[in-house]
């Protein structure tokens, strides 16, 4: 373990749009930024470091942003070693701190001359395509998804769930007419429907050709019956923050699995996630929870890092944003997320420190 120092900020960056998401309208986005700086044995000055994000969506994560801050604050000025794989924080939490962690670890390689997106890091990709988003209708639907082929994405997610069974069949429809047959479809209904609802939204669009549609009953337990009913593709995502026991989960009809870092939390719970889909030959997608450009970097390294297959990231949230916590900001280039050639880092201008002390650090070993 080494000595560092440790510094939480606010941010609140503001949206384009209202964002309505699961009964929520927000306005902006706030969260925190956890700094750990490697304090150097020679000098006792600042020197190399890490920063992870915690930004708990309301609506979205079990916890409220005030119990995340209280919570890392607590920790770290109890001068604990810190380790993100405590089951007692909160998921934002272990992802915060995790991402700190390793980011730190970048920032002391690439100080010895190793570049973080290096054959010796392992990792052999330049970029990773990302699905382009939209939850719009009607005309501005169909203006979407040009606008989003034009851009050069190969794949494009729908939400559904927000309006009418019929209103989504036909939104699915004209999307379908609209891209091309090499132009992947996802379509997003966040355990919107009962019963009866998913089985009609599901015999409408059998011949969609969709990738999959995510969660799309109340009820994971009656996912398979779904399937075996409609033979709809279907891929999990709340279903494995809400019950991560793997013995239980659903199996037929499943393509992919969902993996959202800030809820499941740390590394080695991503790692655990891919393990099983390799074992039971799913997909991965990792995806975020409408945090900053810099949880949106770190979220496509963990994707070139951890996944042998490359499906589409859902990346494509940095554009809500009227400013990026980052700068340049994260930003796609032909459907693709480009890794730039230094690691990113959030902008001071931004920021609003609200605490510091010191505390000991994990060793790569540790982490």
């Amino acid at each position: 373990m080494e000595s560092c120092r440790w510094e939480l900020f606010r941010y609140a960056l503001p949206l384009k749009e209202p964002l309505r998401m699961l009964g929520q309208v927000l306005n902006e986005r706030r969260g925190l930024i956890l700094r750990l700086i490697e304090i150097s044995r020679e000098s006792s000055t600042a020197d190399n470091f890490g920063e992870g994000e915690i930004a708990p969506l309301p609506g979205l994560h079990p916890e409220y942003l005030s119990q995340a801050e209280s919570q890392i604050r607590e920790y770290l000025s109890a001068n604990l070693k810190p380790t993100p794989r405590s089951e007692a924080l909160f998921g934002s939490v272990r992802f915060g701190l995790d991402m700190a962690l390793r980011t730190l670890l970048q920032s002391q390689q690439q100080s010895a001359g190793r570049n973080y997106m290096s054959a010796e890091n392992g990792i052999n990709k330049k970029q990773i395509p990302v699905n382009g988003l939209t939850s719009a209708s009607g005309k501005k639907l169909e203006l979407e998804c040009q606008q989003l082929q034009d851009a050069g994405f190969k794949t494009i997610k729908i939400k559904v769930g927000r309006q009418t069974v019929q209103e989504d069949i036909e939104r699915v429809k004209s999307a379908r007419k609209i891209l091309a047959d090499d132009i992947s479809l996802r379509l997003d209904a966040n355990r919107a429907w009962e019963w009866e609802e998913a089985l009609e939204f599901a015999h409408a669009i059998k011949d969609c050709r969709i990738e999959y549609c995510e969660e799309p009953l109340s009820e994971f337990q009656k996912l398979e019956e779904l399937h075996q009913q409609t033979e709809i593709p279907l891929a999990l995502d709340e279903t494995l923050w809400h019950n991560p026991n793997s013995q239980t989960l659903p199996k037929k009809g499943i393509r992919t699995l969902i993996l959202k870092p800030g809820i499941i939390g740390a590394w080695e719970n991503i790692k655990f996630w891919t393990a099983y889909a390799e074992q039971n030959e799913l997909d991965v997608v990792l995806s975020s929870s409408f945090e900053s450009g810099l949880s949106l970097h770190w979220l496509a390294y963990t994707s070139a890092k951890l996944l042998s297959k490359q499906p589409a990231a859902g990346l494509d949230t940095g554009k809500c944003f009227a400013h990026d916590l980052i700068d340049p900001p994260f930003t796609l280039t032909n459907g693709n997320y480009v890794f730039p050639e230094t690691w990113p880092t959030a902008n001071h201008n931004y920021l609003h420190k609200i605490a510091e002390g010191n505390t000991r650090i994990a060793t790569e070993n540790d982490v």
